[in-house]
């Protein structure tokens, strides 16, 4: 029991408490110190005593303490909490110090974990995540992103072209599918070699890429020399002029083609679409098949293209089996 211990031995027992702990006063300055707490500090114990607590631990210090004795006076608990000095992180815990008659609390007893390595390990566990993350969202971008080129590529459309079908059929918006084709590429290739057919390649991209600026625009590499363009939110007539600046932003860019009627490497482009329809008209086929007829349709307008000898842009009108009638 407790009370069969004399004055002494409950101070020898207090001053050995393994953890750091203090009684400090409402003048904030050390009542009672042990040795742990002494040993943190690098202050002998009877020395700390009527030291203020803010001359070991910052300015700070003042601002708890009296924080916790407006709690207490107000007949509140203060919780357990974390507080950093001198570059080391604590757990604290404050209760009240009250005469055996009881009344207001005439000091607080303070007792201190050091969690500075539990924190330290915590942060390092935070950056190695986020570095994980980092990587593998970087693994994903390369998985889904073309080497040549740097547009996404076929894998990335075909993730991505069916959920935004699904949202044009869901709230009744158009989409539009561009396919793109470089012409007589196989010539430019024989003639040029094929780093500069890759050069080339890497033009049209960018070209692309300034054409269709929108956010929702999706421009991939398809397979070869064909180019997959992604509309939402856009109509036959929109996706056409959207064929159009990117013919004319291939056009500045005046690459050479001796394989070309024109001297020019130019661009064949087939136009596909989902027209906009009310919410009374369920969607006739899965996001997945639309997807397939979509490219069908829009391979079948780039073939129209090419039979007029290439360097223009065909519609094809979407077929009954996409638009319910």
């Amino acid at each position: 029991m407790l009370s069969a211990l004399s004055d002494r031995e409950l101070r020898e027992l207090y001053a050995n408490f393994p953890v750091p702990t203090c009684v400090i006063g409402r003048d904030g300055r050390y009542l009672l110190v042990n040795e742990e707490l002494a040993a943190l500090v690098g202050v002998p114990a009877g020395q700390l005593v009527g030291d203020r607590a803010a001359d070991h631990f910052g300015a700070l210090a003042d601002a708890h303490i009296a924080r916790d004795f407006d709690a207490f006076d107000a007949g509140r608990n203060v919780p357990n909490h974390e507080f950093a000095a001198a570059g080391r992180f604590y757990i604290v815990a404050s209760r009240p110090v009250r005469h055996a008659e009881g009344g207001t609390p005439f000091a607080i007893h303070v007792v201190l974990v050091d969690i500075t390595e539990r924190k330290l390990l915590e942060t390092q566990l935070e950056h190695a995540n986020r570095h994980l993350s980092e990587a593998n969202h970087k693994l994903t971008e390369a998985a889904r992103t073309d080497a040549l080129t740097g547009l996404w590529n076929r894998h990335a459309l075909e993730e991505l072209l069916p959920w935004e079908i699904a949202r044009s059929q869901r709230e009744g918006t158009p989409l539009c599918v561009l396919m793109v084709d470089v012409d007589r590429f196989k010539k430019y290739n024989d003639h040029y070699g094929h780093l500069g057919g890759d050069e080339a390649l890497r033009a049209v991209a960018q070209a692309m890429l300034g054409a269709a600026t929108r956010p929702g625009d999706m421009v991939a590499r398809y397979g070869g020399e064909e180019f997959l363009v992604l509309l939402p939110d856009t109509d036959a007539d929109g996706a056409m002029k959207v064929a159009a600046n990117i013919q004319r932003a291939v056009a500045a860019l005046a690459i050479a083609h001796e394989g070309s009627p024109g001297g020019l490497l130019t661009l064949s482009i087939g136009v596909a679409g989902l027209p906009a329809r009310t919410a009374a008209q369920p969607p006739a086929l899965s996001p997945e098949a639309v997807r397939a007829a979509l490219i069908e349709e829009a391979d079948q307008a780039l073939y129209a293209a090419k039979l007029e000898g290439g360097n223009t842009a065909r519609l094809c009108q979407p077929e009954a089996r996409l638009v319910p009638r």
